[in-house]
């Protein structure tokens, strides 16, 4: 099965204004099904994931012909400059300011890339975000009309209020998706079910037995049962029957 690998080289300010070029990844695992899930890792992790499990999943959507995954990761924090607004950085930039920067340099060029990526010019668009990445999609999601959905994993605020701007504007399909263990996700769940949204719909599960990290085999299958839930057929969840095992 063939992928798509690319590297974005991109610029940002830091906070002396002074500009910091960074790098972006990107996998794609292509398909004609007219679908781009554009995936947004967990807080400094690589695109292919820990135990490489979205590249696992990349090649699972692939072989079903189900969606084209486009993963991908910002640079890592690197604690060398603590800035007194935000706990991260990288060079001296904001690194809130770079997960959000760097899922719109993505989505564009999977806009730009769509007919090579997923068989049309003119695909739907899906976003799904771990943790910090959830917060990312949110944040982003709603500035392109062509994302029909998103996949909130394990979600916290982490961008701040550019997560609640951009979510509360988003007009299209939400999914939630945290683990029973993982308390501040579901508060922020909780949150945004309260809260004023523009949203189509909102869909919220709670996995049971499950922490921040979706750890375990069987917490695996459900994490990549959450895709087909937000994004394909699989009504049945948070089951894990049938899911593919990620990692152990």
């Amino acid at each position: 099965m063939n992928t798509v690998d690319e590297t974005l080289v991109r610029e940002i300010p830091d906070y002396r204004g002074e500009t910091v070029t960074y790098e972006v990844p990107i996998t794609a695992y292509p398909t004609s099904s007219g679908i781009m899930i554009i995936n947004s890792p967990g807080s400094g992790e690589l695109k292919d994931g820990r135990h490489d499990r979205w590249k696992k999943l990349g090649l699972y959507l692939q072989s079903r012909g189900i969606a084209t995954l486009v993963t991908y990761n910002a640079p890592r924090p690197d604690f060398e400059v603590q800035l007194p607004w935000e706990p991260y950085s990288h060079q001296g930039a904001s690194w809130n300011q770079l997960l959000v920067d760097t899922i719109s340099h993505v989505t564009d060029f999977c806009m730009e890339h769509a007919q090579e990526l997923c068989g049309t010019a003119a695909p739907a668009i899906y976003m799904a975000g771990f943790s910090s990445g959830g917060s990312a999609v949110g944040a982003v999601a709603w500035r392109y009309s062509q994302v029909k959905r998103i996949l909130l994993l394990s979600t916290y605020d982490s961008v701040g209020d550019p997560f609640y701007i951009g979510i509360e504007e988003f007009a299209g399909d939400i999914f939630i998706a945290f683990g029973s263990q993982d308390p501040m996700a579901g508060l922020l769940a909780y949150v945004l079910q309260a809260g004023p949204l523009s949203a189509r719909s909102l869909h919220i599960r709670e996995v049971p037995d499950c922490n921040h990290r979706f750890s375990g085999a069987t917490n695996s299958r459900i994490l990549s049962n959450a895709f087909l839930w937000a994004f394909h057929e699989f009504p049945d969840f948070p089951s894990p029957e049938g899911g593919l095992q990620l990692y152990e």
